[in-house]
């Protein structure tokens, strides 16, 4: 029996000692404003938060009603809506555990009627669209607040990119390219997702509409940080959501941490630097609490759904492809 590389046994020790440092750099950032967040915390409008909360709730069903639409379109009948809804929904527990890694590998060990090139595949997709759309959304946010020109910009060119990136020939390319990439799972997640080069216009509008309102929603209910933080404004916290959002992105990515653990925190206090400390921290904490809640209360609602598995002598072949 062959060892471990070294980083593979030492890695957990690599994401403890990351996520520690991140906190720690934050908590050194924001140690300033703790004699205000003392003072803050008292006056906090707190009835306020279940906007958020609520936002973060509703947020998380419409991306699965997205994440649904996508998996349907490569593989349609295959699940219903609650069995599908626990495969969506109790995998990403998984990221605030080893890694989001582990959420796929879940998927596909209970949803076996969908291999593991296809999860991953539509799951990338989703994960795209979703941050091309969290991406435009924040800039947009972010260019109103600067200049109403700045704003409608940013709106314009999403919209180019995302009309850009369902056309057939880059979408082909990319599939081409994909399926060329070393190792059999990249050819059948490249072949999985050719549905996706013949969508209709009605297919990508639905789409668009599940993201866009997905953000919206999002973006709102980030109001309800600003009317419950004292001394911002409804305003003043759907610009921190735009801020958090880029600051989710890179917790998002960082992978060497548990569900971006520390580097989202980081990211958020650097880009808010000009909100008041105590309002920069306390929306940090709120923020990942919010999100968790959230995705700690879907996950137990749609926890006792689980999939039927089909029996080994009813598995076909295009289901083990």
């Amino acid at each position: 029996m062959s060892k471990k590389p070294w980083y593979e046994r030492w890695r957990w020790l690599f994401m403890t000692v990351v996520s520690l440092a991140a906190l720690m750099w934050t908590i050194l950032l924001l140690r300033d404003a703790l004699p205000e967040l003392r003072a803050d915390l008292p006056r906090l409008q707190a009835w306020w938060l279940l906007l958020p909360l609520a936002g973060c709730i509703a947020c998380g069903y419409i991306g699965f009603e997205a994440f649904r639409a996508l998996l349907l379109h490569v593989k349609p009948q295959v699940y219903g809506r609650l069995a599908l809804g626990h495969l969506y929904f109790v995998a990403p527990l998984m990221k605030h555990l080893p890694g989001r890694v582990w959420g796929v590998a879940y998927q596909t060990t209970a949803g076996n009627q969908v291999n593991l090139a296809m999860w991953a595949g539509v799951t990338v997709t989703h994960m795209v669209i979703a941050t091309g759309v969290a991406v435009w959304m924040a800039l947009a946010v972010m260019g109103f607040a600067y200049s109403p020109r700045w704003g409608a910009l940013a709106l314009v060119l999403g919209l180019a990119a995302y009309v850009f990136g369902w056309h057939r020939r880059p979408l082909t390319m990319l599939l081409a390219l994909i399926s060329k990439l070393p190792g059999r799972m990249f050819a059948r997640a490249g072949a999985a997702l050719l549905p996706f080069v013949e969508a209709s216009f009605r297919f990508k509008l639905r789409i668009l509409l599940l993201f866009g309102s997905y953000w919206l929603v999002y973006l709102v209910s980030w109001a309800g940080y600003g009317l419950a933080w004292p001394g911002l404004s409804p305003a003043d916290g759907m610009v921190l959501c735009a801020l958090y959002t880029i600051a989710w992105m890179a917790g998002y990515f960082s992978v060497v941490t548990p569900s971006g653990l520390g580097i989202r925190e980081l990211v958020f206090v650097f880009l808010a630097h000009r909100f008041p400390p105590d309002a920069v921290a306390g929306l940090a904490v709120f923020g990942r609490a919010m999100l968790l809640v959230a995705d700690i209360l879907l996950g137990a609602f749609y926890g006792p759904f689980v999939p039927v598995q089909p029996k080994k002598t009813d598995i076909g072949p295009t289901q083990l492809s």
